[in-house]
């Protein structure tokens, strides 16, 4: 299983390495981009494997707010969700308050033990400027946060 940290230098990856840096030396030729799977929801994707192409046909349109969300990013570990980083813009932290570590427990009285993946990510979408409440656990006590959403 990958463990992501982040896409920054040095976030969780050995000798300062960077995401793409790093997934680079599992590859024949280097990583320097990724496709969401998102990007293809709003597409027909034909794949011509002899001619080497790809053709795409836009089946409806893309949604630009739809990773405006909360900036953080979450790791799980054997059931819970932590905060492996903040998302910055500006060179400054798009969510006050919470760090890297902090344990995750609630997003708007949604209990995050028993979320999956896709309950958190819809939790922490929004429009910008809403705001949702995040309960953390740090240093074994409980705390309360107001992050707002950012347009990324």
């Amino acid at each position: 299983m990958l463990e992501c940290w982040g896409a920054g230098p040095g976030k969780g990856f050995s000798g300062g390495l960077d995401f793409f840096d790093w997934y680079s030396r599992k590859n024949p030729v280097p990583v320097i981009g990724w496709l969401g799977a998102n990007v293809l929801k709003s597409f027909c994707l034909t794949i011509d494997y002899p001619n080497r192409m790809t053709y795409w046909l836009r089946q409806s349109e893309l949604d630009p707010h739809e990773i405006d969300l909360v900036g953080v990013t979450l790791k799980a570990v054997g059931g819970s969700y932590f905060v492996a980083g903040v998302a910055t813009q500006n060179g400054k932290p798009t969510v006050d308050g919470v760090l890297p570590g902090d344990k995750l427990l609630k997003i708007d009285g949604l209990p995050t033990a028993s979320a999956t993946w896709g309950a958190l990510f819809s939790a922490l979408h929004g429009a910008p400027g809403d705001s949702r409440t995040l309960i953390l656990e740090r240093n074994g006590k409980q705390l309360a946060v107001q992050a707002k959403v950012t347009a990324f």
